[in-house]
């Protein structure tokens, strides 16, 4: 059982260690010329769906560390401008103040909070990308599918449909007639 705890977890969580490695192989599978076949965009409608869901379960997790370290930033300065300007000699709300914005432990519990959000907007960036990208596979197949359904080529095993006048012509599947070549009797 799975359970969305476990999704969200932050318990020795590090945005430096996030495992970036399966986003970038869907990067580099993505096209760099523009250039793009059936099969590639095929393919792609896939890998861009999984890149949007690896990005979203990263999204989520960081949002919550986002909120952790608000919450230690806001520690920080609240412990700076009551406890440590005190003990420095800080007596006016507006010097407490100051100091609080000095302090170090509240610089680097801001810098920390700076860097969760930097690394939230570069996955939503990157959900964003991917799913650019699967809108433009998406319309190149849409095109490329209804180019080929407008021809008047008959592809075999394409279109199982009986025409308007209801019978098979005699080289399509599941027509009475044996001969699979199609050629025309001429008794």
């Amino acid at each position: 059982m799975t359970i969305f705890k476990n999704k969200v977890n932050i318990e020795n969580f590090s945005i430096e260690n996030i495992d970036i490695s399966g986003i970038e192989k869907i990067i580099d599978f993505l096209p760099t010329t523009g250039v793009v076949d059936v099969n590639i965009a095929e393919m792609g409608l896939v890998y861009t769906l999984e890149g949007q869901n690896l990005c979203q379960e990263k999204i989520a997790q960081i949002d919550r560390w986002v909120g952790f370290l608000e919450t230690e930033k806001n520690k920080a300065w609240t412990k700076a401008a009551l406890e440590k300007s005190k003990i420095n000699g800080y007596k006016t709300a507006k010097d407490k103040e100051w100091f609080a914005q000095a302090d170090d432990d509240y610089s680097d519990a801001y810098n920390d909070l700076a860097l969760a959000k930097a690394c939230k907007k570069w996955f939503e960036n990157k959900a964003s990308y991917f799913s650019g990208w699967h809108y433009a596979f998406k319309t190149f197949l849409r095109r490329d599918y209804s180019i080929e359904n407008s021809t008047n080529i008959s592809v075999g095993g394409y279109n199982t449909s009986k025409p308007e006048g209801g019978a098979f012509p005699a080289h399509a599947p599941g027509s009475d007639d044996q001969d699979m070549c199609g050629d025309i009797d001429w008794e």
